[in-house]
């Protein structure tokens, strides 16, 4: 159980509870109740911006959202874990880009609240070879005060990673793999679900002090694109074809 008080020079202080209630009814099982508060001012550019097309909104007040979570964690084995979770989040005073409808200048402001819900399943595997592994889904339901969706909020996500050493504690070999569903856009049409795969070669012990890696993201050259918010022309904006990186790093002796 925690208590945060924060203190800000234009809008005062504010106090935000955090607190956990852990029950562990059987040795490789344990249940959660997580709960919080916190606190966000708007920022300068948020507050004073002021220039053609945009206005000035001194009179911005802070956002504020609680975080309520349950949490299931079961161990099947020594390397074997599952976690179930279900949250709600909501979110009042919500700081976002608004258009003046008289003008047509963008400016910020806070509009209405907020509800966040839903669930989060995990798997994961570590074996003692190296060889570990997770599978996530992500279900979530976001609308807003008028019970409208939330443009650029997926309903699903899915996540996978696997890493196998090719050489033990020498070279590993990774990849991961990521589905988002349709979004909504500020325009109204949505994006299309995509899955984007990536892999790695990670080298690390092969040289004394020196690690090096190499990578190739969105691997099959998905074409797709995330929404963006106001104050852009383009109603989104499509994100990186196949891509490579190499990464070499050397430490320091201590």
């Amino acid at each position: 159980m925690g208590l945060r008080y924060d203190h800000y020079s234009i809008f005062g202080g504010t106090t935000n509870p955090r607190g956990a209630l852990i029950y562990d009814p059987w040795r490789k099982t344990t249940f959660k109740f997580l709960y919080g508060q916190s606190f966000r001012p708007p920022n300068q550019f948020e507050l004073y911006y002021d220039a053609p097309g945009n206005e000035a909104n001194p009179s911005l007040l802070p956002q504020t959202v609680k975080t309520m979570e349950l949490v299931w964690e079961q161990y099947f084995s020594k390397h074997f874990r599952m976690a179930v979770s279900g949250f709600y989040y909501p979110i009042h005073g919500l700081i976002s880009e608004q258009v003046d409808p008289a003008n047509g200048n963008a400016f910020f402001a806070n509009s209405g609240s907020m509800g966040l819900r839903g669930f989060d399943f995990a798997l994961s595997r570590r074996l003692p070879g190296g060889l570990q592994g997770t599978a996530s889904y992500s279900f979530q339901d976001v609308s807003d005060s008028a019970h409208t969706a939330v443009p650029n909020a997926p309903k699903h996500v899915v996540q996978t990673a696997l890493s196998a050493p090719l050489i033990r504690q020498k070279i590993f070999a990774s990849m991961d793999l990521q589905f988002v569903s349709a979004r909504g856009t500020l325009a109204g049409p949505n994006t299309g679900a995509y899955v984007v795969p990536n892999f790695t070669v990670f080298m690390r012990n092969v040289f004394e002090r020196w690690e090096l890696s190499a990578s190739i993201y969105n691997a099959f050259n998905r074409i797709y694109a995330d929404p963006v918010g106001n104050g852009l022309a383009e109603n989104v904006v499509f994100q990186d074809c196949r891509t490579f990186r190499i990464k070499v790093g050397y430490k320091l002796r201590q």
